[in-house]
């Protein structure tokens, strides 16, 4: 088990705190077992990392991922349970469907192991889906999405946006810094940038902003 609190502590030391995105403060880390689902590259990974950095104690928490070698030779359930053994109270799986028969055994960790919490994360949402073993009475499911533009304003320019609710913004309960945004063209500005870069990154030639 050397080599993953290895890897964990290689990858903890350097993962940024910087921006943490907002489905964080979302998530009840204090239940037993935690499933965060969403596409790749969205920041699952960072995410988990993250909140251990912040918030865990390091010697009671481990981040691994399914695909890791060392679950060529040894079970999930048999490392979860050395873990514990070793006094580790909070296991960090990253894309987890990676792992064959990976709900049943995630199953029989969190029954056979009351005293450790389980957070776990994948990608394939097909694959998640035709778990064999059912979690859903067991598990707290949150999905999370690609940045939106709303973050992506927050990070480049420094800004503290809020989110609203449809609602909110039909009754036009909006701050005073969106209300002047919206009422100006920077926000366009920014938001045609954005485009233009994106395509310029996968060699798009033409495109056209109105």
């Amino acid at each position: 088990m050397e080599t993953l609190f290895r890897s964990f502590r290689t990858q903890l030391e350097h993962t940024s705190t910087e921006v943490v995105r907002f489905l964080h403060d979302q998530i009840a880390w204090d239940s037993r077992l935690v499933a965060i689902l969403g596409a790749r590259g969205v920041g699952k990974t960072t995410l988990l990392l993250q909140h251990i950095k912040l918030y865990d104690r390091e010697d009671e928490s481990l981040y691994v991922t399914a695909d890791d070698f060392y679950f060529t030779k040894y079970r999930l359930f048999d490392m979860a349970y050395q873990f514990y053994n070793l006094g580790g109270k909070k296991l960090y799986i990253d894309e987890i469907h990676k792992y064959k028969d990976w709900s049943r055994e995630v199953k029989n960790i969190y029954d056979q192991i009351p005293g450790l919490q389980v957070i776990y994360t994948g990608s394939s949402i097909l694959d998640l889906e035709k778990g064999g073993a059912d979690l859903s009475r067991r598990k707290v499911e949150y999905r999370l999405p690609g940045l939106s533009f709303r973050e992506y304003l927050n990070i480049s320019q420094g800004w503290q946006l809020p989110s609203y609710s449809l609602e909110e913004i039909l009754a036009g309960r909006l701050s005073s810094l969106i209300r002047k945004l919206v009422h100006s063209n920077y926000l366009m500005i920014i938001y045609r940038q954005v485009i233009i870069h994106f395509f310029k990154i996968r060699n798009i030639s033409c495109v056209c902003v109105a």
